[in-house]
């Protein structure tokens, strides 16, 4: 006797979109942000590819509110926030930009505990350094006409993973009393040489 299931994968309904944002932070915690797809996320959702793309405009966006679960400013906003300081400042600018991102309500605690579990657990991938090192920071790097753009993010993230851990699980007296703006100050040196300096 013929089935009368439908075939493929189930229509959306109430709950769809809680519900791929859920299938999202099982893949981006376990695969990390760079390996993860949306259409993964929707075989994990067990949704037609089309329904994630109508509650979510690309990986970034539905990375920000799987992952983080605060509100995050736009990654291509923060790229062009970023790139419209002075070439020679743009490493400080570049500071400033994402350490905003960790200060937003919610989100620096968060990043704490992503890397408190990576380290604990001794996950290969912390997806949110990932998504900032690919979203942010690499695009700065790829503006100045870098053919490493890529690896350069890397390198400006891992600044800022050493400097969180540093000041906040460490609690190295001297970072926890830093004003801010000597931060943004020093860090930008290095991340200038990162992002914007030839080698």
């Amino acid at each position: 006797m013929p089935s009368n299931r439908p075939r493929g994968r189930r229509p959306g309904g109430a709950n769809t979109r809680a519900e791929i944002v859920d299938a999202a932070l099982r893949l981006f915690s376990t695969e990390g942000y760079d390996k993860v797809s949306l259409r993964q996320i929707a075989r994990e959702a067990d949704v037609d590819p089309a329904l994630v793309h109508h509650y979510f405009e690309n990986k970034a966006e539905l990375f920000t509110l799987a992952v983080i679960a605060v509100p995050v400013e736009d990654p291509s906003e923060a790229v062009q926030r970023i790139l419209e300081a002075p070439r020679d400042q743009l490493g400080e600018r570049a500071v400033d930009v994402v350490m905003a991102t960790f200060e937003r309500p919610g989100a620096g605690q968060r990043f704490i505990a992503l890397l408190r579990a990576a380290m604990n657990s001794g996950a290969p991938t912390n997806p949110l350094s990932e998504f900032l090192a690919r979203e942010i920071l690499a695009k700065v790097a790829d503006a100045q006409g870098h053919p490493d753009a890529a690896r350069r993010g890397q390198l400006a993230m891992m600044l800022f993973i050493g400097y969180v851990m540093a000041r906040d699980i460490m609690a190295f007296p001297a970072l926890v009393k830093q004003r801010r703006t000597e931060m943004v100050t020093q860090l930008g040196k290095a991340m200038q040489a990162f992002l914007v300096d030839p080698w």
